[in-house]
């Protein structure tokens, strides 16, 4: 496997919407499942990438909490690594790891601290091997602007 050497940069980390419909103590019936989404925004001119990590805790019924972050990179010579080709983003899974670990791990930290008065503070997002994870990405086409649920799993 070839080394590629990338200079990447955290410029800033926004909290995007965060929504909790549950309280500390709440006893759910239902299972609860996890989702996570993910949105990827480059902008080459730039030298920017944006990823918008979200998580939804549901039941077959309804929306239990949603929680969407946004992380900026910035990423020298972004285009040996990043491809946009008729609205599809094609990222180095290198380069897709460090940025989705990053994320996900902020988005795990963040949602601590805000879930500490709900249902969910007893039910953090799980470790995730994120090499399994991007490979299975690698299999998908990740189209620009919209969602792309990439992962799932179930509290019971």
């Amino acid at each position: 496997m070839d080394k590629i050497a990338m200079q990447i940069r955290l410029l800033k980390i926004e909290e995007l919407s965060y929504r909790d419909k549950t309280k500390l103590g709440e006893d759910l019936q239902e299972p609860v499942f996890v989702k996570l989404l993910l949105n990827i925004l480059p902008d080459i001119s730039r030298s920017i990438i944006e990823l918008i990590v979200g998580v939804v805790y549901h039941t077959n019924s309804e929306d239990l909490l949603t929680y969407e972050i946004k992380s900026t990179f910035e990423i020298r010579e972004m285009e040996t690594v990043v491809c946009i080709r008729d609205y599809s983003v094609s990222v180095a899974p290198e380069l897709l790891s460090i940025l989705v670990g990053v994320s996900i791990g902020t988005l795990r930290g963040m949602l601590v601290l805000k879930s500490t008065d709900s249902f969910f503070c007893n039910y953090p997002l799980p470790i995730i091997n994120i090499t399994e994870l991007i490979a299975s990405l690698q299999t998908e086409t990740v189209k620009q602007s919209s969602y792309f649920p990439f992962f799932r799993f179930r509290y019971e």
